[in-house]
């Protein structure tokens, strides 16, 4: 009450917590009930994290914003909002709605602490070190089924631009025994996907 002014706010607030943490698609249910289990014994950037990861599930539209937020970063190292809406429009058009959706988004992100505004550019906050194994083969599940890819990367799970705020290193013997297979591609490129 005293974080959101307003029923109509709090009520809102409460069907996107909902969405995120309740109401999951099925195929998420593991996912979100495996958050849910490391939840309790999380650090705060770790409980971030995993609110993070089950948000890019629940909003594709979030998801995309972020990942448009974090190829700004990595070119420019700031953005602006005029910026992060060219972006977006380019990918729902140029509507009103989509307008609200963006604001939206950017007011979540500073809440969050991912972002800040200085001078009418946002830049990065400090990124988020995560180093529970448990949290980041979590995570790569995540990756894979927000972003409707059958594979990623190894090398490039640490520059997924949609989970910007956060610092992530993994090698391949880090995934035995997970939810994980490695694959190798060619010489030198080593893919991961869902077993």
């Amino acid at each position: 009450m005293s974080d959101i002014a307003g029923s109509k706010a709090r009520l809102n607030a409460r069907t996107i917590l909902f969405k995120i943490w309740v109401l999951v698609s099925e195929e998420n249910e593991e996912l979100r009930d495996r958050a849910i289990q490391m939840f309790g014994n999380a650090s705060k950037d770790e409980r971030l994290l995993l609110h993070w990861g089950l948000m890019i599930l629940a909003y594709p539209f979030l998801k995309d914003v972020t990942e448009q937020i974090g190829r700004l970063f990595q070119l420019h190292g700031e953005f602006s909002s005029i910026q992060l809406s060219r972006k977006i429009f380019t990918l729902y058009g140029e509507r009103r709605r989509v307008s609200v959706s963006i604001g939206a988004v950017l007011g979540t992100l500073k809440q969050l602490e991912v972002i800040s505004e200085d001078k009418k550019m946002y830049v990065s906050t400090e990124k988020k070190q995560i180093q529970q194994l448990d949290l980041k083969l979590w995570l790569i599940e995540v990756l894979l089924k927000a972003t409707g890819r059958s594979a990623i990367e190894l090398k490039q799970i640490s520059n997924e631009p949609c989970i910007f705020p956060f610092s992530i290193e993994i090698g391949e013997s880090e995934m035995r025994n997970s939810q994980l297979q490695v694959m190798r591609q060619g010489i030198d490129m080593t893919m991961v996907r869902l077993k």
